[in-house]
């Protein structure tokens, strides 16, 4: 995206990117982004709005009990709007950042209150509302509260009773089993 004119315009880029992780045709994709910002011209979506733009550009993510948490992985600011500028940084970032650039946008639909610690009870309820993703692709058929505790004492290293973003981005890249487990459920949200 760009600014011209004080408006959001699509770029070539924008529109490739989109392309290629929605599967849709760019004449098709830079159609529907057009249409959007026609109608939203300073390109900042509510929660309804998101979820119609996110199906049309990740149409494979499971938006199901996720909503809230993807919502505020993407509204950065947390001022309950997601800009234009706010779904493409995390847009990009998912679609191809480093692993540890992807870990950090990642805890943030761990860190449901947005104070950069996720604690047990937020862990819980993520793991709660993943249940159906989860259950999908778990042949040993591990109980939601045995993934949480297991991951609580993998990630909560210092035992402090919070798991810090550096924590969690450590982990998962030590491969430790339960925190890469429930992490990789995550990210197939994106594929």
């Amino acid at each position: 995206m760009g600014i011209s004119n004080g408006k959001l315009v699509l770029t070539d880029e924008i529109v490739e990117d989109i392309s290629r992780t929605s599967g849709m045709e760019k004449k098709v994709v830079k159609q529907q982004c057009q249409n959007f910002l026609s109608k939203h011209p300073t390109g900042q979506m509510d929660k309804t709005e998101f979820r119609k733009f996110i199906k049309m550009a990740l149409p494979n993510l499971n938006m199901k009990k996720m909503e809230k948490n993807m919502f505020r992985m993407y509204d950065t600011n947390q001022d309950g709007i997601i800009s234009m500028d706010e779904f493409l940084v995390v847009f990009q970032i998912l679609s191809g950042g480093t692993p540890e650039e992807n870990l950090k946008r990642i805890f943030r639909v761990f860190d449901a209150d947005s104070d950069g610690l996720i604690s047990k009870a937020e862990l819980k309820k993520l793991v709660k509302d993943m249940h159906a993703v989860i259950k999908e692709n778990n042949p040993e058929k591990y109980q939601d509260d045995l993934i949480t505790d297991s991951t609580w004492l993998e990630m909560d290293k210092d035992r402090d009773g919070f798991i810090t973003c550096e924590e969690f981005t450590a982990a998962v890249l030590a491969k430790d089993k339960f925190s890469k487990f429930l992490t990789v459920h995550v990210i197939d949200m994106f594929s």
